[in-house]
């Protein structure tokens, strides 16, 4: 009898994926022993084992799993991400990284961000989800980019876009790329990060990474998505018909009595003539006829029979200037909801994607294709957008390796012919109830109150051609040779094409309804089309030995942009069917342009990484920048260097033998410094311009148009970075922190300068300013899955803080060298100061707001006498002292019986000082729950549609129901004061119609946006399997709501705006259905 000398072993197959998708090279070990496989290029593996052994699976960026086998021979295995943020690999300029490595800042968009909601500006993914970073939305115009501000900025107002690169290609801007092309988006923060990017980096770099093929089996990947827009309507409750017919009355009667009071029987005339004037109140002669602008009338014998008439309503008020009188009025109401729906249409966005990829050891690829198609909530608006991103690699031999990218996007836009009325919804919401829309006879549609400003959109939509066309192209293919184990040459040749057009043309309208008719037929065009190429090539040195461990690269660069403009414009087309610019028949009155223009950069790069023992780690990046368009050769060369350094304490002996490492897992600090750049001046900012005078006695002649400096010089960003990253409990909560202080010198200053040099100013490098802020990142696996299926939950957050300060001005002779500052009374110190603007040495103060207070109304006789001799300098009338019951109090804050902006008191800022955001991601046996929320606050906004409407400064709009609130004799303890036609009292702004709203007026716009919420379910990989036949490998459903809720006590409908909200094109609620599946 034989006996066997060792256990009975079975063959185990199976297959590893992560995603839905098959995850070729992971390690496959059995637990305790040595013995070991990877799965191949489809996932599968096979493995001899005895019945008790445990399996042990793992692969870098997921999580280690473990399973036992039993009798089991056949084995499905899903694998989840590591969430691991300070593992994760990074893009940096010019390579790859591991965070563990980066001793500069950089942010990181999470991934969940990019898969659900179809977008059609990619620029709105850093939205909330990187620290440091704001995104204004501040329009829902399809495809519109959002304001993207990094630290702060780097001009005193706040502005400065950073530098875009997709696949290593500078870019203009993410406008037009898709979304779902999008791999991975990191953000490059400090001077020391950016240094490698040199005279162009001063506002930070967004490196955006498209997808790539992975080793294993050709996959598609089909998606869509099919979303219905609604739109955020205005809260404001407006005034039925008649009351606002009522109150104007009322407020005409106030304007009288103050223009009496005033002698000024010019005034009073004018008043009494408004009974009878072009507003909606008015009782015009016109408006009995039944195309008239608005209905309201006299009754008549003629109108009499209408009286009882469903359509038609009655009204019985005391005439406002003879109150032995009764007026008697017919009108017809149009609803607020209907007014308003006027510029608004259905909305929805359609989207397919379709991914192709694969690879093997010879080389991969990935193909991508989709096609959106947005129908904008403003009446006119849409877009539509193809694009086409390649991405593939080729292994030639053992050391030459080929890559290339190709992207091709084209957008067809529409925008709306009220696009550009930043007073979109005031405008329209506020549209007086009484107006006529069609005629009350023949039903015909009436073009309204007032041309394209306050016209009928029923009328005008189709009458002004708008088209913008946008095409880009972009390309690069990179050699990286092998030339030793240590050694490689790599070589990047790229190129960017964008061709832009934009066609206007205005058909035959009628300026209102009994306007002129605007037989012009305008056309105007302009074309841009921007081309540039770049070639660079470099050495790269990777070495470890001992524990030392190199990474230097070094090499060089050409840059060549070149752009060219056209524009023309003309009237006179014979017909609406002819709207191109050939067709004007008035050729006298055809004008054109253009412009080429063009600058170049050469420049010299340097990196140096260096780690030693895992424990200290030090980074150098130089570039030495020259540029075309800078004239002076002592300043067209400069080099930007940036240097930085890390500890991996938790490397150190010390460390792992405290503690302290049960609860702290990882921590590294990091300190950086370094200088980068941007050039403000512009193409020819260093070179004299000229303009063309036209013919003088036959002789063309041309014009200087302004005095340059041809010693212009760089704008030089400086940032020292201090920061570390900490991983708790096993590395299951992140932390990163970043404290910045960041001077931005040599800035362009405008110098006056003598009139007589027939210019007046000269642009020179002068000012600093500086930004001081932190930022914190935190991230966290609250749950941990046990398996594929089990149950997870992760979240994140983000918050950043930043002031700007004027470190240094132009010498002007005043104090502080002040500039845009205003005198106020600080009672603090008894003594007027000079508050906002810009003054040396202290904070930026461009988007400080400062206003008079409103200290309630003017209620008895007595409170009138006590304030007789107070002098309101904003009042329009002859006498500035004049007050009557009911009227505004204002504080007179130094006591000087005079009211003017020396009164006026801090009231807050239009930006906000903090912005940032969260998300939170629940997982379980297939279901997924999404969260993405982000949120800014220290900031003022002004509800410009509210205060427009109380002061009714526009003489017909409509007012919102607060005004009944309004102080009359009848309601003598109200809290707003009375109401006094189109603002002649300055009861609520301080001029007409753009003055200064009341400081207790204005909101804190501090909010919390419901960005995202996306609910998804994965079907499982085995009954996908049995029920389609292995058809489909992968799918998934989802259903996500963006931009849901503000949760804020501003009482407008945009909080991200911050200062004047004037009403403009609203941002949608969105809800999405998609489907997504893998063959």
């Amino acid at each position: 009898m034989a006996v066997p000398t060792a256990f009975a072993q079975n063959s185990v197959r199976g297959t590893v994926t992560a995603e839905g998708e098959p995850l070729p090279g992971v390690s496959v070990v059995v637990k305790g022993t040595t013995q070991g496989t990877t799965t191949d290029v489809e996932g599968k593996f096979t493995i001899a084992v005895a019945p008790n052994a445990t399996l042990v699976f793992s692969y870098v960026g997921y999580q280690t799993k473990e399973i036992a086998v039993g009798n089991q021979t056949n084995l499905t295995v899903q694998l989840a991400p590591d969430n691991q943020v300070l593992n994760e690999v990074i893009v940096i300029g010019y390579g790859q990284q591991s965070r563990r490595d980066v001793t500069g800042s950089v942010s990181s968009v999470n991934e969940q961000v990019m898969k659900s909601v179809p977008r059609t500006n990619a620029a709105t993914l850093l939205q909330g989800t990187a620290a440091g970073i704001r995104v204004q939305q501040s329009t829902g115009q399809p495809g519109a980019t959002p304001r993207v501000v990094l630290r702060g900025g780097t001009s005193f107002g706040g502005g400065g876009e950073p530098l875009y690169v997709v696949d290593g290609v500078i870019v203009p801007s993410l406008y037009g790329i898709n979304p779902s092309d999008i791999e991975s988006m990191d953000v490059l923060k400090d001077a020391a990060s950016l240094a490698i990017y040199g005279a162009r980096a001063g506002n930070g770099v967004v490196l955006v990474t498209t997808k790539r093929g992975r080793q294993g089996r050709t996959q598609v990947t089909y998606t869509y998505r099919n979303a219905t827009n609604y739109v955020r309507r205005n809260g404001l409750q407006y005034l039925s018909a008649e009351d606002y017919i009522r109150w104007n009355r009322i407020g005409l009667r106030n304007r009288f009595l103050l223009a009496q009071a005033d002698n000024n029987t010019s005034e009073m005339n004018n008043t009494r003539n408004q009974l009878n004037g072009s507003w909606g109140f008015a009782a015009n002669s016109s408006f009995t006829r039944s195309n008239g602008l608005y209905s309201t009338q006299n009754v008549t014998n003629a109108n009499r029979n209408l009286i009882g008439d469903p359509m038609w309503n009655l009204l019985v008020d005391q005439n406002p200037f003879n109150p032995s009188q009764t007026d008697s009025l017919l009108y017809r109401a149009t609803s607020q909801r209907e007014l308003e729906d006027l510029i608004l249409q259905r909305s929805s966005l359609q989207e397919h994607y379709v991914n192709f990829s694969g690879g093997n050891e010879q080389g991969n690829f990935a193909l991508g294709l989709g096609g959106i198609q947005d129908v904008g909530i403003l009446i006119g608006s849409d877009l539509k957008r193809f694009n086409m991103n390649f991405n593939g690699g080729l292994n030639v031999g053992k050391n030459l390796k080929i890559t290339t990218n190709l992207a091709a996007y084209s957008t067809n836009g529409n925008p709306s012919y009220l696009a550009g009325n930043d007073g979109i919804i005031q405008r329209f919401a506020g549209i007086a109830p009484t107006v006529r829309l069609t005629d009350d006879i023949t039903g015909e549609i009436l073009p309204g109150v007032d041309g394209s400003t306050l016209g009928n959109p029923r009328y005008l939509n189709g009458k002004f051609i708008r088209t913008t066309q946008e095409q880009r192209f972009s390309g690069s293919v990179n050699l990286t040779y092998s030339l030793t184990d240590h050694l490689k040459v790599l070589a990047t040749g790229s190129g960017f094409l964008r061709y832009r057009n934009a066609e206007n043309f205005n058909k035959l309208y009628r300026n209102g309804t009994f306007g002129s008719v605007n037989s012009a037929r305008a056309s105007s065009f302009s074309n841009n089309r921007m081309e540039q190429y770049s070639y660079n090539g470099f050495l790269n040195y990777t070495r470890a030995f001992g524990k030392h461990g190199f990474d230097v690269l070094a090499g060089g660069e050409y840059f060549n942009n070149k752009a060219y403009d056209q524009s023309g414009s003309g009237i006179g087309s014979a017909s609406d069917e002819l709207p191109y610019l050939d067709n004007s028949i008035f050729i006298e009155t055809r004008a054109g342009s253009g412009l080429d223009r063009w600058y170049r950069f050469a420049s010299a790069i340097g990196r140096v990484n260096y780690n030693f023992d895992g424990r200290y780690l030090f980074n150098l990046n130089l570039r030495y920048d020259g540029t075309s368009q800078l004239t002076d050769p002592d300043n067209r060369y400069t080099l930007f260097p940036g240097i930085s350094f890390g500890w991996n304490v938790h490397n150190e002996d010390f460390f792992r033998n405290s503690s302290v490492s049960d609860v702290v897992s990882t921590i590294k600090t990091r300190l950086s410094w370094g200088q980068n750049g941007t050039l403000e001046s512009g193409d020819f900012g260093t070179v004299q311009q000229y303009y063309n005078l036209g013919l003088y006695n036959g002789i063309g002649a041309y014009g200087q148009t302004n005095l340059v400096n041809p010693r212009l010089n760089w704008e030089k960003t400086t940032t020292l970075n201090f920061g570390v990253d900490v991983g708790l409990l096993r590395n299951r909560l992140t932390v990163i922190a970043d404290y910045f202080v960041r001077d931005v010198y040599d800035k362009l200053q405008s110098i006056a300068i003598p009139a007589w040099t027939g210019f007046s100013s000269y642009q020179t490098n002068l000012a600093t300013l500086q930004n001081r802020g932190f930022e914190l990142e935190l991230r966290g696996s609250v749950l941990r899955p046990q398996d594929a299926d089990g149950l997870s939950l992760d979240v994140s957050a983000n918050i950043s803080h930043v002031k700007t300060f004027a470190k240094k001005l132009l010498d002007n002779g005043l104090e502080r060298n002040r500039q845009g500052a205003v005198r106020v009374f600080d009672p603090a110190t008894n003594s007027y100061q000079w508050v906002g603007g810009l003054q040396e040495g202290y904070r930026a103060g461009l988007d400080e707001i400062y206003a008079p207070i409103f200290d309630g109304v003017y209620k008895t006789q007595g409170e009138l006498d006590a304030r007789a001799n107070l002098l309101n300098t904003f009042l329009p009338t002859t006498n500035k002292r004049i007050k009557q019951l009911g009227d505004a109090r204002w504080r007179d804050l130094d006591g000087n019986d005079t009211l003017d902006t020396r009164d006026f008191v801090y009231v807050g800022r239009t930006t906000p000082t903090i912005v940032g955001g969260f998300s939170t991601a629940l997982g379980w046996k297939g279901l997924s729950l999404f969260g993405q929320f982000d949120y800014a606050l220290g900031f003022i906004s002004m509800n410009q549609i509210r205060m427009r409407g109380l002061s009714q400064v526009q003489g017909s709009q409509n007012s919102p129901v607060d005004i009944k609130n309004s102080w009359t004799p009848e309601n003598p303890d109200a809290d707003l004061p009375r109401y006094i036609w189109a603002n002649y009292g300055r009861n609520y702004e301080t001029g007409a119609g753009s003055g200064t709203p009341p400081a207790n007026f204005w909101e804190k716009g501090n909010y919390l946006m419901m960005r995202e919420v996306t609910l998804s379910y994965e079907v499982p990989a085995r009954p996908l399997s049995t029920l389609l036949k292995d058809r489909i490998k992968g799918l998934k459903v989802y259903m996500t709501g963006s931009n849901l809720l503000y949760i804020t006590k501003y009482s407008g409908t945009f909080p991200e705006e911050g200062g004047y909200d004037n009403g403009k094109y609203p941002l949608p609620r969105t809800l999405t259905l998609g489907v997504s599946a893998t063959l």
